[in-house]
């Protein structure tokens, strides 16, 4: 009787040791399986992190790019509208001539250029005038309202204007229709880049 109670607390104890092992292994096996899906849930908000900042570099990119080629399409639109002006600017000059009121335009352009070149005048220095030979016959009538020593050569080809200088070379003044719209053109670029810009903004 007392071997069976015996054999019986042996068992029962044995029992209660395995029930506990048991309970410290689901634990455990709770444990790391909590461990693996946080991990698991981590690795997959990383991924979808970095993909979703992948996509918005690329994004951020393509609108950057898009950004960049549409400035490019209107600097070379701008820039295409601007050298056209200038053509018509410049083919209306080389037309001057034909111009009711071109002898006016002329006389004002051999004015201009004895208003520059007389502070560098010596005490009866000449002025020596060089005028296309198309406008002797308008030259000749302008040049004879001044009392200035003025000499005249027609030695230069261009669409209208002249050049004069001092009898010994020293100074020179360009004062021909070129010279001055490859002077103007400059300015005029300007004008138009910031015209076109104000248009670009405002539409």
């Amino acid at each position: 009787m007392e071997l069976d109670a015996i054999l019986d607390g042996i068992k029962k104890a044995g029992q209660q040791q395995i029930a506990q092992i048991e309970q410290e292994a689901e634990q455990q096996a709770s444990q790391i399986l909590g461990k693996v899906q946080q991990e698991a849930e981590g690795q997959q908000n990383r991924i979808l992190s970095d993909g979703k900042t992948r996509l918005n570099r690329e994004q951020a990119l393509i609108s950057q790019q898009a950004v960049i080629q549409s400035l490019q399409i209107h600097a070379d639109a701008r820039q295409t509208l601007i050298e056209s002006v200038l053509q018509q600017v410049e083919k209306r000059f080389q037309e001057l001539r034909k111009e009711k009121d071109y002898e006016k335009i002329l006389a004002n352009l051999v004015a201009e250029t004895i208003q520059s070149i007389m502070p560098s005048l010596l005490r009866n220095q000449k002025v020596v005038f060089h005028f296309d030979p198309r406008d002797k016959e308008i030259a000749q009538r302008i040049v004879k309202q001044y009392q200035q020593p003025i000499s005249v050569q027609y030695d230069i080809e261009c669409s209208g204007g002249c050049n004069a200088e001092t009898d010994d070379n020293k100074v020179f003044v360009l004062n021909t229709i070129e010279s001055r719209f490859e002077h103007a053109a400059l300015y005029i670029r300007q004008d138009l880049s910031i015209y076109f810009e104000r248009k670009y903004a405002s539409s």
